[in-house]
């Protein structure tokens, strides 16, 4: 990842998280970037209906841009196999595009709201 593209990609990003709220009416404001320099990932922190914080982050692995979200309980953050089961897990995607961000947010929705026991 070019130094360019890392704006770029954080940039769209943000944009998506905040888009994707935006079209349902809700509210999400983003209000920190962190990086993790040991990885090499980037980590930008939404509040999300002034009740949840997530973090959606992105990095380089193998020379793969990846992307992940994570959901913020107490003071730490937990990617989709440690707040919901493994199945569901695994129903997230890895990418860093809009269409897999608005994925990932709508199956946080899907969490967040109950799903079957």
């Amino acid at each position: 990842m070019e130094p360019g593209d890392h704006l770029e990609i954080r940039n769209n990003l943000q944009k998506s998280v905040l888009n994707y709220y935006k079209n349902l009416g809700r509210e999400a404001r983003y209000f920190l970037e962190t990086k993790n320099p040991e990885w090499d990932w980037t980590y930008l922190h939404f509040l999300i209906d002034r009740r949840h914080v997530i973090r959606y982050g992105f990095g380089v692995d193998r020379n793969m841009l990846l992307g992940g979200l994570e959901l913020g309980i107490g003071p730490h953050y937990f990617g989709a196999s440690a707040f919901w089961s493994y199945e569901n897990a695994k129903r997230f995607i890895d990418t860093v595009n809009t269409e897999s961000v608005f994925h990932n947010l709508r199956l946080l929705d899907e969490f967040l709201k109950g799903y079957p026991h």
